[in-house]
């Protein structure tokens, strides 16, 4: 009884929480492809590190990028040296068909 005691303790302790690391939600990848530009951001695919050219960028996770660097339409985005992608959170909003949509937020942080 009391191995099926610990064992269900180190069960339950190896699926617990901890405070999340600084670098945990950093995104390798360097190249965005921008889909639509937006007033404080834009919607856009990260490329893959294996992406060739834009075609292949839409294989790519879709996300919003919350950070403003004069986007603009069908834009390549290469981010700047020293800075990496940070996950935070997720943006919703309305596609032309009027139904809610939910993607991952990403934000600039410096190195």
């Amino acid at each position: 009884m009391k191995k099926i005691i610990l064992i269900v303790f180190c069960l339950l302790l190896t699926n617990t929480s901890f405070a999340r690391d600084v670098n945990s939600g950093t995104i390798s990848n360097k190249r965005c492809f921008i889909l639509q530009a937006l007033g404080n951001g834009a919607l856009g695919y990260i490329c893959p590190k294996s992406s060739l050219c834009e075609n292949d960028c839409k294989m790519g996770q879709f996300v919003y990028l919350d950070f403003d660097f004069d986007f603009v339409d069908n834009q390549m985005f290469h981010v700047p040296k020293g800075y990496c992608l940070y996950a935070d959170g997720v943006y919703r909003y309305k596609n032309v068909e009027g139904q809610q949509r939910t993607v991952r937020k990403v934000k600039l942080m410096f190195k």
